[in-house]
């Protein structure tokens, strides 16, 4: 049977706009109504395909919650669940108008169609709440996942905008502890870029332990140092041996210099200078060091 993933751009959009006229009718009733996403077999392949249910109540966590419960229990015969079992949640995060839902690894074992269609039907069931306007899918694995909203599946809404950023960092190769160049596209609701999101974004899991510190280290300022300069204030747990880790903090200081402006970088660790915790040639003012690059 033929497995394609086929959107209808003006059938789902009118469908959504007739439902959507439906849900305000139906002001009386108590719990608000949702289109939920299925997959469903047609003559022109795999498609998604909706149901109206019913969504209690609650906070927008509560909320998303309960639809992704309902995305494992199509009510119509011709619906399958794109969320299998196997595939729990982990954590859903609320960022004003942006979601982030981790799922467990079980969602990075699935065939990559599957996951695509996954993440289609998640953002479609969740752009009916209220304020929501992007939302991230993604597992444990390390991988790109972007931010989408329903216009990067099928819908179109021009009050939803994040500015897309592209700047070269540097994670740490570990087979050979040297650096290695990576463009990292960040999606953002700021207009401007700024160091310390490119710092977090580092750390959000995209790089896993290719990030500085094997991603355990928290961002804790980034100011100002004087002009072209910056001052890193960053945390590492105390148990985590630093001495011979030269690459991480360069890692830090190499991904910084790729900003706008920025020529020099202190980096501050738990407050001492990186010398406290044996990372030796690290204190004070650091500029690029192409010697680092493998």
């Amino acid at each position: 049977m033929k497995r394609a993933l086929t959107f209808l751009l003006p059938v789902l959009f009118g469908l959504l706009l007739v439902c959507t006229a439906c849900d305000q009718s139906g002001s009386g009733a108590e719990t608000p109504a949702h289109t939920v996403y299925y997959l469903t077999e047609s003559e022109v392949g795999r498609e998604l395909d909706y149901e109206i249910l019913s969504v209690p109540e609650g906070t927008v966590e509560q909320q998303i919650r309960a639809i992704l419960s309902a995305m494992r229990k199509p009510m119509n015969a011709n619906h399958r669940t794109l969320l299998p079992d196997s595939v729990e949640i982990n954590a859903v995060e609320v960022f004003g108008s942006t979601v982030v839902i981790r799922f467990s690894s079980g969602y990075d074992r699935l065939p990559e169609i599957e996951r695509s269609m996954l993440n289609s039907a998640v953002v479609l069931s969740m752009q009916a709440l209220e304020d929501i306007g992007f939302i991230r899918v993604t597992g444990e694995r390390t991988s790109m996942a972007g931010y989408m909203n329903a216009d990067s599946v099928v819908l179109e809404d021009s009050d939803l905008r994040l500015t897309s950023f592209e700047i070269e960092v540097y994670p740490v190769d570990r087979s050979t502890g040297k650096l290695v160049p990576y463009p990292l596209h960040i999606a953002s609701e700021q207009e401007v870029l700024t160091p310390r999101m490119v710092l977090e974004e580092m750390m959000g899991g995209i790089l896993g332990e290719a990030a500085p510190f094997d991603g355990r280290m928290d961002v804790r300022n980034v100011t100002s140092n004087g002009e072209n300069s910056l001052r890193a204030d960053l945390y590492v747990p105390v148990e985590l041996e630093l001495k011979g880790r030269e690459a991480d903090l360069w890692s830090v200081v190499n991904s910084l210099c790729s900003c706008r402006g920025v020529e020099t970088v202190t980096v501050v660790i738990n407050g001492s200078a990186p010398s406290e915790r044996g990372l030796e040639g690290c204190d004070g003012l650091l500029a690029y060091d192409a010697r680092w690059i493998g």
